[in-house]
């Protein structure tokens, strides 16, 4: 859904250029390799939807926040995209939708890393996140806040909270957790704050002994979603995004 979206508005904005009206970027935009010895870092739009930043992250997972996908759905690329971090600030002069500024970040990774993609569609196994019997159980975001925080520990640390989550981003955020992509089927178009209480499997046992996955004590990812949102995953198939990477080049310092 978020991929459907991210071409309809580049469609969109095609046509204004058509128009003579110039595509949206930032007007300002710094990118440099991060530090050396530097924590995990984070990709994220700042509230006001004008500036996007990424502290100590590599290209391929900038990349994912960009293009709204997976890591499993990029291949190809130089190895340096995977373990050389950077930072990134990015800021417009006004204010942008959601949509616009990941639009916008795929636009300056391409521009300055040499970029180029090919995009591909496979019909593939997913899980569809559609309502549930009852029907959704989320709480309306406030529309007038325009603060877009990533996702963050739930209660304890375990499981996840989210805020001013749209239905198609969550379905991203699903598919990063799951064995498969996850496609929004629920209809929904408002954004929620949610918090979800759930344990994932453990790593196999060391001794490779056979038998049921090891499980920690707590809800399955599909337990909760049912229980304590509304929703529920369906086993499906459809299609998926694949990037393949072409070309990559490392910035030249600005």
């Amino acid at each position: 859904m978020m991929n459907a979206m991210l071409r309809f508005l580049a469609g969109c904005l095609l046509g204004l250029w058509a128009f003579g009206q110039a595509l949206p970027t930032f007007e300002v935009a710094s990118i440099k390799p991060s530090a050396p010895g530097g924590r995990a870092g984070i990709v994220r739009m700042m509230p006001g939807n004008q500036t996007y930043i990424a502290n100590n992250v590599p290209l391929r997972l900038i990349m994912t926040v960009a293009y709204s996908v997976t890591d499993r759905q990029i291949s190809g690329g130089p190895d340096w995209i995977n373990n050389e971090p950077y930072e990134i600030t990015a800021k417009s002069d006004s204010r942008h939708t959601a949509e616009e500024m990941h639009a916008m970040l795929a636009r300056l990774l391409e521009e300055r890393f040499q970029l180029k993609i090919r995009h591909e569609k496979r019909e593939m196994p997913v899980w569809a996140l559609v309502l549930d019997k009852g029907g959704a159980k989320l709480t309306e975001h406030d529309a007038s806040d325009l603060d877009h925080p990533p996702f963050g520990p739930g209660l304890n640390g375990r499981g996840t909270t989210g805020r001013n989550v749209r239905m198609d981003y969550f379905a991203f955020y699903l598919s990063r957790l799951l064995d498969r992509n996850v496609i929004d089927r629920t209809g929904l178009t408002k954004s929620y704050d949610l918090t979800l209480d759930f344990v994932r499997d453990l790593p196999p046992r060391p001794d490779g002994a056979p038998g049921e996955p090891q499980r920690a004590e707590g809800p399955s990812i599909f337990t909760a979603l049912k229980e304590q949102l509304g929703l529920r995953l369906e086993s499906a198939r459809g299609p998926v995004e694949h990037l393949v990477i072409e070309k990559a080049e490392r910035p030249a310092a600005n």
